[in-house]
């Protein structure tokens, strides 16, 4: 039997100190990951067919993930002081819409319900029409559309309860032709209850939505 001596001993023991010492920050990590929740994404596709000439998205945190509170609403519209996410484009309504996150009874995972908060703007939701308050379920896949702004949005499923991202990117063809729709939006009303003409002294006039504090210049 081989006995090994006081000072051998020593530097054995500060090797294997040495080397717990190395692997502890690995362990602390592969800890961290085990015990972090994965987060809920919503993927928000949007397209405009002006975006490639007008900075309308440059206020939105482009291919960014952005992590929300689930109890918070995720509102989408012109004003930065009550929307977290802004576009900028005075057609838009202050407030425009607002996704809730939700859990449903017995479940662990999220689901969102969407409002329309626009009082002049409709807010199609895959086939179904939303008036100014009115909410619906959101699918897991699902295109919205108000005036001339189209947003698909898709959940990749998360375990967490308590937050939940959102990623926001362009989409360079409209969603709505990728996915075989052909049916356009209805003409925005005008606050005279007419729909707004297309042609103007033979020009073409905008077929965006006006806020009732906004006026249409046809020049």
């Amino acid at each position: 039997m081989i006995v090994a001596s006081a000072s051998e001993g020593l530097t054995i023991s500060r090797g294997i100190e040495l080397i717990c010492l190395q692997l502890s920050p690995r362990m602390n990590i592969n800890s961290k990951l085990e015990t972090e929740e994965l987060l809920t994404c919503l993927h928000i596709h949007i397209f405009h067919p002006n975006q490639a000439s007008r900075p309308l998205f440059q206020n939105l945190p482009l291919n960014q993930q952005y992590i929300m509170d689930a109890e918070d609403p995720l509102r989408l519209g012109r004003d930065g002081q009550t929307c977290i996410f802004v576009l900028n484009d005075t057609s838009v309504s202050r407030k425009q819409l607002s996704i809730q996150a939700y859990r449903k009874a017995g479940s662990h995972c999220l689901s969102f319900m969407i409002q329309n908060m626009s009082q002049k703007v409709k807010l199609m939701v895959g086939g179904s029409e939303l008036r100014y308050l009115e909410r619906a379920e959101l699918d897991d896949k699902v295109l919205l559309r108000f005036g001339r702004y189209e947003l698909l949005i898709w959940q990749e499923p998360g375990d967490s309860e308590h937050k939940y991202e959102v990623l926001f990117e362009t989409r360079n063809t409209p969603p709505s032709q990728e996915l075989g729709i052909d049916v356009p939006c209805n003409p925005p009303v005008m606050d005279t209850g007419l729909p707004l003409r297309s042609f103007e002294n033979g020009g073409p006039v905008s077929q965006e939505p006006l806020e009732s504090d906004e006026t249409a210049i046809l020049v």
